[in-house]
């Protein structure tokens, strides 16, 4: 369906990002990888995408969404732990929930930072 749109390696992994952060607001990780995968995974064999690279990019979006309101499996969690209102602990994630989307679209654009690693292992 990418291929059919004309969308680019970027405008394909934008959209793809944006979905699974949507999902991630109210389904749980596995069940987001479990779904999307089969559906992703040929649209990315056909546009190139390092799997790699996707592989990165979803753990730093799935994470995005477990502190992302309103369910946000991982702020349920800090509330039954510290007994703080949600709301504060809402509050008090804003600048990771600003962070993970900074690094998500800074890994977008320079997927060298997340290749380069797996890329020394790989002898690349």
């Amino acid at each position: 369906m990418a291929l059919k749109y004309n969308l680019s390696q970027t405008e394909f992994l934008i959209a793809v990002m944006a979905l699974v952060f949507v999902l991630g607001l109210i389904l749980e990780s596995v069940a987001i990888i479990l779904i999307t995968t089969p559906i992703i995974l040929p649209v990315m064999d056909a546009l190139g995408v390092d799997k790699v690279w996707y592989g990165v990019l979803l753990t730093i979006n799935l994470e995005l969404a477990l502190i992302s309101p309103p369910v946000g499996l991982n702020l349920i969690v800090i509330k039954s732990i510290t007994k703080a209102p949600l709301a504060e602990i809402d509050k008090a994630a804003v600048p990771y929930i600003l962070m993970l989307a900074l690094g998500i679209a800074i890994i977008i654009a320079v997927p060298e930072i997340a290749l380069w690693l797996p890329g020394t292992m790989l002898g690349r």
